[in-house]
């Protein structure tokens, strides 16, 4: 009997059928956030789920209904996918997924009324026929959940013209009407400060921001979905976690990875030796990402990664402070004071590009590719400051102030020396005195 591979769980990089069946882990809070929002009677806020590119926002949910019991009903909304040139298109295309949805869930739309809207009474009919019939579809003990994904989308759509401006209140009112309805929207940190254009739907209190993965988080991911193969020690789930920061994407890069270094080597359990052998695969096939990101970080970031990663380079022992970083920038021609350097750090630190104090890179890869490709002239800052060497220009202010007292003393000096009448002629110029004197 010919014997089947077994076939690698891992993706790092799913399509939509797919997702469902990638390992998960971690999320916990997300889904507290989530339960408590649609379950508490007095929440009027539509739950909001923030995240940065691959930090696992569509993946969390599709896993919403085995976290949810079957009182939940959900339909999946990718948005970036529905027609949203206008709002009879978008809605309708909300009720034919609605149907798909049902169906898969076994419920029967035999009872469904079948009255198709006209293009002048769209929202009308979802609002006051569609909506009431499939919330009597799924009888009045369950609660039909929207998950609608890449909620930036609607606010693209409702800034182009392609969507009504009262979009949102709109769906406000649906949920103020249907207390069966529910809403969970998702959003990329690149629309971060458009989140006050949700309301009425939804406030800042209702938003929960997706992290990394936490180290047990990580190691869950590692060992669950391989048990029946291979086992993962926890210095090696620890390597993988110092290495990928806990970001999602990487770190189903490095289980993929070691789930085929698994059936190369048949080795079990999965040691830290092993994951070092990984890493420069790992660190190339993820160069994509870290390029991706080092182009979304603005100029004073960028400049703060080169200093702190010129910093690790020249001695990886010393701890990495904001003064140490104010003395990096002095030396060199790219001046970055106290206050912006401080700024700067605390979005990368939102970001978890860095953390804690003194200062680190959160993953070693990101660190490695930081010291292979920052450099100054990549920081898109235009020219230096000066072109003074940097021997010199630590002493450039000091000088000058002492010129400048010198000038002002020497000034005074003269002001103040008594002069009496006889000084008060007017002397010859040097050219007239240096003149001879005609015949």
């Amino acid at each position: 009997m010919t014997e089947t591979r077994p076939v690698n769980p891992y993706d790092p990089a799913p399509d939509e059928a797919a997702l469902p069946f990638v390992p998960f882990a971690g999320r916990q809070k997300a889904f507290e956030h989530l339960y408590r929002l649609l379950t508490d009677p007095a929440n009027t806020d539509t739950a909001v789920i923030l995240g940065r590119r691959h930090s696992g926002k569509t993946a969390l949910l599709h896993h919403f209904h085995p976290f949810f019991d079957e009182s939940f009903v959900s339909v999946y909304v990718p948005l970036h996918q529905l027609p949203l040139d206008s709002e009879a298109a978008w809605l309708k295309a909300l009720s034919r997924r609605t149907n798909v949805a049902l169906v898969e869930q076994n419920f029967s739309l035999a009872r469904l009324v079948d009255k198709p809207p006209t293009t002048d009474n769209t929202r009308l009919w979802f609002a006051s026929e569609y909506l009431p019939d499939i919330l009597g579809v799924i009888r009045r003990q369950r609660q039909l959940v929207y998950l609608l994904d890449d909620a930036d989308e609607l606010l693209h759509a409702i800034a182009d013209g392609r969507l009504p401006d009262d979009t949102f209140s709109f769906l406000r009112e649906l949920l103020d009407t249907h207390p069966q309805l529910g809403l969970v929207l998702t959003l990329d940190t690149t629309a971060e400060a458009d989140l006050p254009r949700l309301s009425p739907l939804a406030t800042l209190t209702a938003v929960h921001r997706l992290a990394n993965l936490t180290p047990d988080d990580t190691t869950d991911l590692l060992r669950s979905p391989v048990s029946d193969h291979y086992t993962v020690t926890d210095e090696a789930a620890a390597a993988v976690h110092a290495a990928t920061g806990g970001q999602p994407r990487l770190l189903q890069r490095a289980g993929q990875r070691l789930f085929q270094w698994h059936e190369d080597t048949q080795r079990s359990p999965l040691t830290a030796d092993d994951v070092r052998q990984l890493l420069p695969g790992l660190y190339t096939a993820s160069n994509d990402e870290f390029k991706h990101l080092w182009l979304s970080l603005n100029q004073n970031e960028r400049l703060v990664l080169t200093a702190i990663t010129s910093l690790l380079y020249a001695d990886p022992l010393t701890p990495i402070t904001t003064r140490a970083l104010e003395t990096w920038f002095v030396e060199t021609d790219y001046l970055l004071d106290g206050t912006a350097i401080n700024a700067a750090l605390r979005s990368l630190e939102y970001r978890e590009l860095v953390t804690g104090a003194p200062v680190r890179i959160a993953a070693g890869l990101m660190q490695t590719w930081l010291l292979d490709n920052a450099r100054l002239s990549q920081t898109s800052v235009g020219k230096p400051a000066s072109g003074v060497p940097r021997a010199f220009r630590r002493w450039l202010v000091p000088a000058a102030v002492v010129i400048i007292a010198a000038v002002v003393l020497f000034v005074l000096s003269i002001i103040s020396t008594p002069r009496d009448a006889a000084d008060l002629t007017p002397q010859p110029t040097v050219t007239l005195a240096a003149t001879p004197a005609e015949p």
